[in-house]
């Protein structure tokens, strides 16, 4: 079992079996942010590079922190055959602790939420805010989980099937739970890997999740020292929505 959102094992292994494909819209909008900000950026959550190593292909100064070291030399491997030579730390966001100041600091696919506890949340916020130069900017995805709020599925569904290099099929089942005074969903994620149709290895993950609600959300930024914030709907930056489940956040130092 990993830590959560550690990504190591299977998780690293299959992570560009999923996170992959256009993802032109999201990446665009992470680029023309830093460009309306110059200057260096950092990435938290950067994985296997999906968006990091394009960047650095583009000669944008990006950093990246992922706080899972396979996942890192993977990102690594990756770069070298592309000709890029990414730098990467290996840190968790709430223990943030480096020796350079960014320009941009962005968490994407609303990764923060991975930090489950409020305290440490918080504090994550406060070291981003350190590691910004004057007039940085953070931008933070995060989503409400609105359908499982409404309904939730304790029961088990296949939510990813793809097909690894070598031929082996690849099945994540999942089961949810959600603790709503807490703002706390639960997932337990079956990572099954089949070769010729039989099993040949498994491993089991569970990932807690935070939500957080608009307004708490700001008051959150605000108290880290971040003014001026902005929210947007979407990665064409359209204005938010009373009933938003996904919600983008930028703020400045």
């Amino acid at each position: 079992m990993s830590m959560n959102g550690s990504y190591e094992g299977i998780e690293a292994d299959t992570y560009d079996l999923w996170f992959v494909g256009d993802s032109s819209e999201e990446s665009d909008f992470y680029e023309t942010c830093m460009k309306e900000v110059p200057g260096p950026a950092l990435e938290i959550g950067s994985g296997t590079g999906r968006l990091l190593l394009p960047y650095l292909q583009k000669g944008y100064d990006v950093h990246g922190v992922e706080p899972s070291k396979q996942m890192n030399d993977i990102c690594k491997a990756k770069g070298k055959q592309i000709g890029v030579d990414p730098v990467l730390y290996d840190q968790y966001m709430q223990h943030l602790d480096l020796t350079l100041s960014y320009k941009t600091i962005y968490i994407p696919l609303a990764s923060f939420m991975l930090v489950a506890d409020r305290d440490e949340a918080i504090k994550a916020l406060e070291l981003m805010y350190l590691h910004l130069e004057e007039d940085g900017q953070v931008i933070i995805p995060l989503f409400i989980p609105r359908e499982q709020l409404s309904s939730p599925k304790k029961e088990w569904t296949i939510r990813r099937c793809g097909e690894r290099e070598d031929g082996a099929t690849i099945v994540v089942n999942q089961s949810s739970d959600i603790a709503f005074n807490d703002q706390i969903q639960t997932n337990w994620n079956r990572y099954e890997i089949y070769h010729a149709g039989k099993l040949v290895e498994s491993n089991f993950e569970v990932m807690k999740l935070r939500w957080y609600y608009r307004y708490e959300f700001e008051m959150m930024l605000e108290r880290a020292g971040f003014r001026d914030v902005s929210l947007y709907r979407g990665y064409d930056r359209s204005p938010l929505s009373a009933d938003q489940s996904f919600m983008i956040f930028r703020a400045r130092k």
